[in-house]
């Protein structure tokens, strides 16, 4: 009955998600050409050989993939990938990575509509398919099941709220969870609430978010010559409320040294102005960055006005802030991963609420590598005692963190290749 009811609310949001994704192309959210993927039917050429699949819903689930695309793009030339995603961001990210390699494809995932699904496995007819996250789509999950192909629920994560919701619905939750071949948890929590969900072949290992591989991402020495003599830091990913706490550490520092300068990139770049007119309330001085531009010496904070600076800028700047962690608001919703910043050096300050990292900064802070604040004064008087003693990154530390990261791939590959074979 349930599964019925759900198919009647996909039929009569049909049309009104149409129109809704047309708007969303109309303010530039969708691809021009391809936002065509989610909506109607489509025609593409299946590449011959093995057909991994595996669907990611942004940036951060395409990232933890990679290692495993790589791994086995390198096994076999007859090996190819379908990606599907559903944000533009995720695509983008996508084609900077894969864009020149003719065995990775992509696709926006179609409407969990009975007839864009049948098109689309008609189009790839996919060898294995894995499913990231908490990406859950019970029409496109029972046609997997239907047609038997090997079905992998990848670094699952399922938070309390999403558990009682999906408990609340027993019958059609157990069918879902049922469908997959394996699932491979992201935490002990979901673990537990996998199995009481009716999952039956469930494996925590640790979250493969551990192994990311670094980009390798360039930038003109030149932007950072003039910063030698500086005490630096840097804050990233920061939400709404975090950049007015990162300009009051700076306030802080600056009455014992006035030879700092702090560096904030925001999560969103639209949010700049406000960001601006907030610091330049606090009488600092604020330089407003552009990719060319080079930093201004003479500036109290650097606010970044670009998208992918972040790597960039963790070659250079090793005591790191990572946001949404901050404020009470982020309580059931904070945390970013801080892990490719822990691989490249970094040590790693996080306020409080990391709700969604939560065993990965557990780890984190209990192998020293990072360490949770709590106001402003506290992250100031680190950041000076780290300035005064020159503290530089464990290198011990971070070997072990890579050979953690490495274990639980080489576990995540293992199913795999049991499933494959």
């Amino acid at each position: 009955m349930l599964k019925i009811f759900y198919n009647f609310l996909i039929i009569f949001f049909y049309i009104p998600y149409i129109f809704i994704i047309f708007f969303r192309r109309f303010l530039n959210k969708e691809h021009k050409e391809k936002y065509k993927e989610k909506i109607f039917l489509r025609n593409f050429k299946r590449p011959e050989g093995f057909l991994f699949w595996f669907h990611v819903a942004s940036i951060g689930e395409f990232k933890s993939i990679q290692p495993i695309v790589d791994f086995y793009l390198k096994q076999s030339t007859k090996n190819n990938f379908l990606i599907t995603t559903v944000t533009l961001s995720s695509f983008k990210e996508l084609n900077k990575k894969y864009a020149s390699n003719n065995r990775v494809y992509h696709q926006f995932l179609p409407y969990d509509f009975n007839i864009l699904i049948n098109n689309f496995f008609e189009n790839w007819k996919p060898d294995i398919v894995s499913f990231v996250d908490s990406e859950i789509w019970p029409n496109f999950i029972f046609k997997i099941k239907e047609k038997k192909i090997p079905f992998v629920l990848l670094n699952a994560r399922i938070t309390k709220k999403s558990f009682m919701r999906w408990n609340f619905f027993r019958t059609l939750s157990s069918k879902i969870f049922k469908s997959f071949s394996l699932c491979i948890s992201s935490s002990k929590n979901t673990h537990d609430y996998l199995k009481i969900l009716g999952a039956q072949n469930i494996k925590y290992f640790g979250n493969i978010k551990f192994c990311s591989n670094l980009e390798d991402d360039k930038i003109e020495d030149s932007h950072f010559k003039s910063l030698s003599n500086k005490k630096t830091w840097c804050a990233i990913s920061t939400h709404e409320g975090e950049e007015n706490f990162c300009g009051k550490v700076h306030s802080i520092i600056k009455k014992s040294n006035k030879n700092i300068l702090t560096i904030i990139i925001p999560r969103h770049i639209h949010r700049t102005e406000r960001i601006f007119s907030t610091l330049k309330d606090l009488g600092l001085k604020i330089q407003i960055k552009s990719e060319s531009d080079k930093i201004d010496n003479n500036s109290d904070i650097v606010l970044v006005n670009y998208y992918g600076a972040v790597s960039k800028y963790l070659k250079y700047f090793k005591n790191i802030f990572v946001g949404k962690s901050l404020l009470k608001k982020f309580e059931k919703t904070g945390g970013q991963n801080p892990i490719d910043a822990i691989k490249m050096g970094c040590f790693i300050y996080h306020g409080p609420y990391v709700y969604n990292f939560e065993e990965i900064y557990q780890y984190l802070d209990g192998s020293g590598l990072s360490e949770e604040i709590k106001d402003s004064e506290g992250l100031a008087s680190k950041l000076i005692e780290n300035f005064e003693a020159n503290k530089e990154a464990d290198v011990e530390k971070i070997k072990n963190l890579n050979i953690y990261s490495k274990t639980i791939f080489d576990k995540v590959i293992k199913e795999y290749n049991n499933l494959i074979r």
